[in-house]
Parts: C-alpha cells; structure tokens; sequence
C-alpha cells in the first residue's frame, strides 16, 4: 500500500506527511522536567529558593498543586519558599494530554533549640574548637590575648569557663540558648596546653560540664616563617590559595615566594605573624618553612631608579621614618613632555634596598591611577633614602611612616597610570615598576594592543545553572570567540584563555594575559544569584575591577553595554574595588564583564538568542575600541 502512494506524493507532500507524523508522535510523548537550580537533595539554609528550569515548551506546570508560569520556550523561575526541614516539591507538567511527575527534595536546615529541663549541653557546638598557642604573649595586644569560649545549651541557665588554675571565666547568655564569654591571657603568663572546661547550670538545679575541643597554651620563642618556593603564580596575581588574612578571616595580604613572617602563635592549621605592634595575620601553616627565631634585621638605604632616562623633574620625598634626617617635602611639579618623549625602557622600575630580606608587603593604587602605594612591614636599620635618578613619568616617592615598623612608599606618576605594575623582590632589593604608555596611533587605536580575554568558567566548571539546558561556560564562548573576531579585524593581537570546552584553573587564566605582556584582561561571565537573595528585579550588565588603572576602559564596556542593550536592564553597573582572582592581577589592567543575570528570564532568554549574544559582542568590542581611541587622543 505505501509503496502504492509514494511515487504519487510530491517531494513537498511527502515532507509535509512526514512532518505530521513527527509532531504527532511528538505530541504524543510525556513532556520532559528540567530543574537546573536547586539539586534534588540539596541544603538549603534561606526560607526562599530561586527554583529555575524548563519543560518542554507548550507543556504546563505546577509545584506541589501550585500552578507556575512557564514561558513559550518552557523557562520558569520562581521564588519559591521553603518550610524548615525537608521540602518535597513535586512537579507535574502537562502537555497534549500526557503528564510527566518528578520530586525534588530541598532541605532546609533548622537548628532546634535545646530543652530547658533537664539540662544538657551541645557538645559539638563548644569553642575554641581548635589549638591556639602563644609564642610570644608579652608582645601582644590584648585583643590578640583575648580567646573566645562558647557553645550552646539549655536556656534559662547559668554558664562559666575555667582553665585548670586560672580563675572562673562568667559567660553571658547572648540568645536563646547560646553561651559566651571572652578570656584574656595574661602577658606573662606560661601555660601548659589546656581545654576550657565550661559549665552550665539549668532551671532544674542540674549542672552538665564539658571540655572544648581546642586547647589553649602560651610558651616563650617566637619564630620565622617563610613562604615556601614554587606556592605563588607570576609577578602580579594575587592568589586566594595562599591569601594571609587579618584575625577576622578578611584578606589582608598576598605572599609572594621567600615573603619572611615574624611568627609569634598557632590557631589551628594556621600560624599567626605579627607583620607590626597590634597587627596579626593568619596563614596557612603549610605554606611557609618554620624556622626558629625571628627574622634579621633589614638594611634600608638609597632608592634607586633604573636605566638612563633623559631629564625631567627632581623628585621629592617626604619625611621618612622616625629618627631619619628632615629633607624637604614635594613641590609642585609642571606638566612634562608628551609619552613620545619617554625613554625607551618599556618600565619607570624603582629599587628599593632590603638587603636581600623578603618584608611582607601590601600594595594599593589610588588617586586615580596616579598613586602607588607600597606598605612595608618591618623595621628599618637605615631609612630609605631618595633615587638621584629623573623620569618624566615620575611626578614624586614619598616615603612616610605609617605606624610603628611600617613604612610607605608611595610613587606618584606625571598621569593616571593605565597600563599596569607590579612589586617583586628581585635580588636584594623589592622592585617596584609601573608600565609607561605605549605609542598610539589615533587612526587605528587597536594596532598592536594586545588583549586577553577569558570566557569564564569552561568544561567541568559548568558556571551558573543554564535553565534552558545551557550553561553559563556555554553562553560565555561564543561571545568571547566573537569579541576576538571584532578585535582582530581592527588591529589587536587576541589571546584567548580558551577557545573550546576547557578545563582551566582559576590562575591560569591571568597568567596568559602576564606572560603575553598583553595590554588588558577582559573575563567574560554571566551573573546569578546566590541562595538567599530574591531574584526579582535583579538583572543587567555589572563591570567588576579591583584598580583604578581598570576603571575607565571598564566605564567604556559599560555604557556601550547600556546602549546598545537597554533590554538588559541598566544593572548595577561598576564595581570598583572587587576582592576577585581575575581582577586582582596589576601587571595589566584586569576586568570582570557579567553581562546579565541567568536568573532572570529577559537575560536569560537574550544570552540565549545567537542575535543578542552578537549585540553583547559588539558593545563589549565597542567599548574596548572607544577606551583605546580616548588614550591615543591623550597627549
């Protein structure tokens, strides 16, 4: 019979026939569920949850009997809530008939409080949870002396903390249930390793007592740590792996490799430096060799400027550290010579002598672009002393104290410093160098810049929850393939970080735009929202960077974002000042590009379109294009 027909039918027939028969059995098919955020089994700790997936498109939806709105392409998302424990949502979407069912559990997590009768306590809750040792207690605060007792136990009652010998410690009942107090090691005090036995007293007459996991101990001999060969990256990352943080848990300063650490406890798995009178730092422990003793004195002595540049103003420094000769403050300074009449030397490169020691050191760039300032921890046996050397880029160094054992070294540039820097030990000395403008051609402003650009995230890291079974490393590419399309057409050398599904890791990504000296790094993501926050009404572009040398080609990416998408919505636009990997790199201008929010449907949808990736493309390529064409007009 159908052998019959076929030779009947015309080829558009046919087509059409076949066609049908797909769509009916299409039809026909249960429709599918795609939850893409949350997980089944996922924890939960907010009373909301940004429930996001898609079904197939036509199909209808509804949450445990609730109906949800689904979108022509299938995406929903909802602000879902959630009942402390566990939450089995079932999803049951309807298409032509044909019903699909699926259960998703969230959790919940809820901390149940204690009865108040009979008494009892929550030993997995008491702290210090772990060791803390004292190495030289006569030489701290008392808020680096104070150590925190707590845990929580029946309401109502009354607590206290002792250690073996030492008078009780009242603790105060800060909630429902929760028990506190505050112990301040003495000075002098040597004290053999020992747990806080706390005690807790309830409305029943009952006492419960417990000792903490972490055990206190102050013994005499401070000691040196050195950050372990081969732990950091390059010349101007800055990496999380092996941050020092402040006592908080805050980053407070990057080691570089052979960085010397006065180190004067333990807490835990981290030692404690104290880089200054009352400043302390944690750091991991297994990253710096422990020696004993402290670290040896530093030399100090005369700033040097490196190569032969022509003549250009006197510098000037201010006051160096306490007990170093007067010399006379900065003075005004004209306007120098046009970027043409610079040196050859790709660098301005100060030397600063430490006489081979390795002081931890901070380093911040303010006013602009036209401060660089270099904290240096430690003290000096001879102030730093003025460079004989002149550079048109170099409008003064400043050299002031900041507070006992620390110094200031602050260069300040003859313009906003817009191309990068980087502070390393090289040889006995710390090396200071700021790159200078490169020639410009006003009629192509991209020839010869180099760029690299990182389409964020990339083969097992899969980034934000892709609802339409997209995710974000996947809408990252391609926008990224396309900006080095745009580029390349107008002069620029592109260095991608990746160019296919790729596994990189996090630093990777700033070590190709450092060992190809490129001009700017431009990372390439798109935003979500993390647990807890509503997603409705948050969307747009937002442009992170962590140094002011990043802010202006930054606010280009970004108004061309604005205007060539005001479809995305205006967001929140610059984030100057972001704590992030790919902004933190100096050694050239570092910037993070989200172009929209995945949790909300608009922006989801036009990242997912091919034309509004094309629109994305074009304004960041615009952007760049408009930032490098201002410069060369610059004189």
């Amino acid at each position: 019979m159908r052998s019959t027909l076929l030779p009947c039918l015309t080829r558009a027939a046919f087509t059409a026939v076949l066609t049908g028969a797909v769509l009916t059995g299409a039809a026909r098919a249960a429709p599918a569920i795609f939850v893409a955020y949350p997980e089944s089994g996922a924890r939960v700790a907010f009373d909301h949850v940004i429930l996001q997936g898609s079904v197939t498109p036509g199909s209808s939806l509804s949450v445990s009997g609730k109906a949800v709105k689904v979108g022509p392409d299938g995406l929903f998302m909802e602000w879902w809530p959630l009942r402390a424990g566990t939450n089995d949502l079932k999803l049951v979407a309807t298409r032509a008939g044909q019903t699909a069912t699926q259960i998703l559990r969230v959790i919940r997590p809820a901390v149940r409080p204690l009865p108040a009768t009979p008494t009892s306590l929550d030993r997995a809750s008491l702290e210090p949870r772990v060791n803390i040792e004292y190495w030289d207690a006569g030489g701290d605060t008392d808020a680096e002396r104070q150590v925190t007792v707590a845990f929580r136990g029946s309401p109502g009652g009354k607590a206290s903390a002792r250690l073996p010998g030492v008078t009780v410690l009242p603790m105060r009942e800060v909630a429902a249930g929760q028990y506190r107090g505050t112990y301040t090691l003495p000075a002098g005090t040597i004290l053999p390793a020992a747990a806080f036995e706390v005690s807790l007293t309830g409305r029943d007459g009952r006492t419960v007592t417990a000792p903490t996991p972490g055990r206190l101990s102050s013994v005499r001999g401070p000691r040196t740590g050195t950050q372990r060969p081969g732990t950091v990256q390059g010349l101007g990352l800055n990496e999380a792996t092996w941050v020092a943080t402040d006592l908080t848990g805050r980053p407070a300063l990057y080691p570089r490799a052979g960085m010397t650490f006065p180190l004067v406890g333990r807490v835990g798995d981290d030692v404690r430096a104290r880089i200054a009178p009352g400043t302390s730092l944690l750091i991991t422990a297994k990253q710096v060799e422990v020696t004993p003793g402290l670290p040896r004195p530093v030399a100090g002595g005369p700033v040097t400027l490196e190569g032969d540049a022509p003549p250009g103003p006197a510098l000037s420094f201010l006051p160096g550290p306490a007990g170093t000769p007067e010399v006379p403050p900065p003075v005004p300074v004209p306007p120098l010579a046009p970027v043409s009449s610079a040196p050859a030397h790709p660098e301005l490169a100060l030397r600063l002598p430490l006489g081979g020691a390795r002081l931890p050191f901070t380093v911040t760039q303010t006013d602009g672009g036209r401060r660089l300032d270099v904290l240096l921890y430690g003290t000096l046996a001879a102030p730093l002393l003025p460079p004989a050397g002149r550079d048109p880029l170099l409008r003064a160094v400043e050299v002031t104290p900041a507070g006992p054992g620390v110094t200031r070294v602050s260069v300040l540039t003859t313009a906003p410093q817009a191309w990068g820097f980087t502070v390393n030990y090289d040889g006995p000395d710390l090396r200071v160098a700021v790159r200078r403008p490169p020639p410009l051609d006003a009629t192509q402003p991209l020839l010869g810049r180099a760029v690299t650009l990182d389409p964020g995230h990339g083969g097992s890291q899969r980034g934000g929850a892709g609802s339409l079974r997209v995710p974000e490393k996947d809408l990252n590419l391609p926008i990224a393939l396309r900006v080095a399309e745009l580029l390349r057409a107008q002069g620029a050398t592109v260095h991608l970080t990746r160019d296919t599904d790729l596994t990189l890791g996090l630093y990777e990504r700033g070590l190709t735009a450092e060992t190809t000296a490129s001009d700017l790094l431009v990372s390439i993501h798109a935003n979500a929202l993390p647990d807890g926050r509503d997603p409705r009404g948050v969307r747009g572009p937002e442009v992170y960077f962590t140094h002011p040398q990043a802010q202006g080609v930054a606010a280009r990416i970004l108004a061309q974002l604005r205007q060539r998408l005001p479809d995305l919505g205006p967001g929140k636009g610059l984030m100057p000042g972001a704590d992030l990997a790919l902004t933190r790199p100096g050694t050239q201008p570092s910037l993070l590009i989200e172009t929209g929010y995945l949790t909300d449907a608009g922006n989801l949808r036009l990242l997912m379109s091919p034309a509004g990736r094309e629109r994305i493309a074009q304004a960041i390529a615009a952007g760049i294009g408009d930032y490098y064409a201002a410069q060369a007009r610059q004189p």
